[in-house]
């Protein structure tokens, strides 16, 4: 089963602005279609988020992922959202597993540095996709948070994208 955080960040690290808000790639005007989402996005069987991810896309109104099963790591009690098909299992290991045990084959690391670092630090995250953005915010919330060791990456593609972006898709080698 493939584990993969794909992700827009800055130029700088982050995949948000320091109050969480993801404005700034509305900014940039670069068209979804240019990064490959709605390909990557076809492929995925299941999503796994973090609690603040969670919140905040509920704010959103209509989910945005379908009937796609949802786990959500968080620690006390998860509310539902309308068209969302939560799963029970909160931490990323019992999410993982369930996922696999489910028949999920690609599933999708929604946002949330601290969530991506857990599941590389547990060797449960199988992939990168990083849509580079051209832009500095200068702070907010970073792509990983801290590790406590160095996880070694392999290439395994780069596109530019035409309206300024850059599109890399690592294998996160197993620890």
């Amino acid at each position: 089963m493939k584990v993969h955080y794909y992700v827009a960040a800055s130029v700088d690290g982050f995949i948000a602005d320091a109050e969480g808000g993801v404005g700034w790639l509305d900014e940039l005007a670069i068209p979804l279609s240019e990064t490959g989402f709605h390909e990557f996005f076809a492929s995925v069987d299941g999503v796994i988020m973090g609690r603040k991810t969670y919140d905040q896309i509920r704010e959103f109104g209509q989910w945005p992922y379908g009937d796609r099963p949802t786990w959500v790591c968080a620690s006390g009690e998860v509310t539902g959202h309308a068209g969302c098909a939560l799963q029970l299992e909160h931490t990323p290991e019992e999410a993982v597993s369930a996922a696999r045990r489910s028949g999920i084959g690609y599933l999708w690391v929604v946002g949330g540095g601290v969530l991506a670092s857990a599941l590389l630090e547990r060797n449960l995250l199988t992939d990168l996709s990083l849509c580079q953005m051209p832009v500095l915010l200068g702070s907010g919330i970073p792509l990983f948070a801290p590790l406590d060791r160095t996880i070694p990456f392999e290439l395994k593609s780069a596109t530019v994208i035409d309206a300024g972006a850059a599109l890399t898709h690592y294998e996160i080698k197993p620890g």
